[in-house]
């Protein structure tokens, strides 16, 4: 289980964490969705939960769940270029392909030639 962050990611937290740190917030990486393309994740920057763990990777910390530290191995941070401004990514080592999804599967195999 670990967290590598690049030189990019790691200045666009830290500029992030300068301004959020004096609202007392913390930068957490949250699961957003599951689905049959895998987990997605964003960084929020909130007050700490009761159970978050702390890693410190490079100088910063960064809060999550410890549940998602077991289930996902880790995560690999960048950053990318989204249209005119920079974006975190977020990459679990070990991607997760759970969901529900029988349903929206079966309904949208409904074509005219399924039915």
């Amino acid at each position: 289980m670990h967290i590598t962050i690049s030189s990019k990611a790691k200045d666009y937290l830290l500029k992030k964490l300068n301004y959020f740190n004096s609202r007392q917030r913390v930068a957490r990486i949250v699961l957003t969705e599951r689905s049959c393309s895998g987990a997605k994740f964003r960084i929020f920057f909130e007050p700490v939960h009761i159970s978050d763990k702390e890693v410190v990777i490079d100088g910063v910390s960064i809060y999550l769940p410890s549940e998602l530290l077991d289930e996902f191995d880790g995560f690999s941070l960048d950053v990318e270029q989204f249209f005119f401004a920079p974006r975190l990514v977020i990459e679990p080592i070990t991607q997760s392909y759970r969901c529900n999804c029988e349903q929206k599967c079966y309904k949208s195999d409904l074509s005219p030639a399924h039915k």
